[in-house]
């Protein structure tokens, strides 16, 4: 493969759309560490919705990201393997870097993510004057032990698993992608939410919670998302002049195909009808619904498209070094609206939210961008790079 302008083992569009995402991804904790607002669409449970448009919006554009996250991990880690095979990596080397830094993220999520969380909880006072019903979730009730995930389990388990599936052909990656889908949809369908499932059912195929696991994000359907950000990583290979083309008539075909299923009333998981355009939007993302994974991943195959036209635009560049310090930036993020969460212990409106959404990224963007300058000068293999 050469190299020019438009084909780059890491494209800027990769880091500009990651970056974007993570902005998105930020005010959506921001949302729940400062607002007090936080929404999980999970299967088979009531969902009470959103209180006002303002609040299903800022939930509705966070949606793009865990799918983006996984996308362009799968993406990243195609492009990452072929660019050390160039510098003489063997495929051992590889597979073991994947799993490490898989490892380093499941590493991140029990000693660095989870304390944030728990600050922010422990910040948190509920107002008297409003009952908040505690979120219900699939799986058996009651107080027992259990490991709790988060994000960082699927991403760092779907990087372990997929950093041995890059020598794959195209086709064998979309049969990946698909079979989980189907595989998810069947065993969701015919699973009872009330019920208790068992630890490996938890942490392969059902979000829920049951003795022994807590779970958001089970590695089989997202892993499906991963290998699709693969094939298209190979696509990227093999047609660099046309993939953003490619990409931007992929995307509007999955958003047209989302809104089919939405008239239809179907792949979705029967959390909302379409009776109300909010509810037509509203989405089961837990596990991820085949409607979630259609509009998600078209929109951020459309963004792919647009963000390789505006590659190389200076004022970009702060969205830029956020793709590229993603990890730091997202432990880092945790932190800083924990703390600031702690002048709105009973949450706040949503415009001093947002205010305080984007006077946290100013501050994210001066400490990532010296923390991008530092990992720079690290080796290809150092434990800084794998974060």
């Amino acid at each position: 493969m050469t190299t020019s302008t438009n084909t780059t083992y890491r494209t800027d569009s990769i880091d500009l759309l990651r970056g974007f995402i993570m902005l998105l991804m930020a005010l959506d904790h921001a949302s729940a560490m400062v607002g007090r607002r936080h929404f999980s669409e999970l299967w088979g449970v009531p969902f009470r919705g959103y209180p006002d448009l303002g609040w299903w919006l800022t939930r509705f554009l966070s949606h793009l990201c865990a799918p983006g996250f996984f996308f362009l991990m799968g993406m990243s880690i195609y492009l990452f393997a072929q660019k050390r095979l160039q510098s003489e990596w063997s495929n051992q080397k590889i597979y073991t870097y994947f799993l490490k830094r898989g490892g380093v993220i499941l590493l991140l999520m029990f000693f660095l993510e989870f304390p944030a969380w728990g600050i922010s909880m422990a910040l948190q006072i509920q107002d008297p004057t409003i009952s908040a019903p505690s979120v219900q979730m699939p799986g058996a009730p009651g107080n027992y032990f259990f490991i709790p995930t988060s994000v960082l389990y699927g991403l760092g388990s779907c990087m372990m698993i997929a950093g041995f599936l890059w020598k794959l052909k195209p086709w064998q990656l979309l049969s990946i992608t698909v079979g989980s889908f189907a595989l998810s949809w069947w065993y969701i369908s015919n699973s009872n939410p009330n019920v208790a499932f068992s630890f490996f059912e938890h942490f392969l195929l059902v979000p829920g919670m049951s003795p022994g696991a807590l779970v958001i994000y089970p590695i089989i359907p997202w892993l499906g998302i991963t290998t699709f950000g693969m094939f298209w990583a190979q696509l990227l290979q093999k047609k660099p002049q046309q993939i953003y083309t490619i990409s931007a008539f992929t995307g509007l075909f999955f958003i047209l195909i989302f809104v089919a299923l939405r008239l239809l009333e179907w792949g979705n998981f029967s959390i909302a009808n379409n009776d109300t355009w909010i509810a037509f939007f509203t989405l089961v993302k837990y596990p991820p619904s085949l409607t979630f994974a259609l509009i998600t991943c078209g929109i951020n195959l459309v963004l792919l498209s647009i963000f390789a036209r505006l590659s190389g635009k200076a004022w970009l560049h702060p969205v830029k070094v956020f793709g590229q310090t993603a990890m730091f930036f997202y432990i880092t993020h945790l932190y800083l609206y924990a703390f600031i969460g702690a002048a709105f212990r009973m949450g706040c409106d949503i415009k001093v939210m947002y205010l305080c959404w984007l006077s946290g990224l100013v501050i994210l963007y001066v400490i990532c961008q010296r923390f991008l300058e530092f990992k720079k000068g690290t080796a290809n293999d150092s434990f800084w790079r794998m974060i």
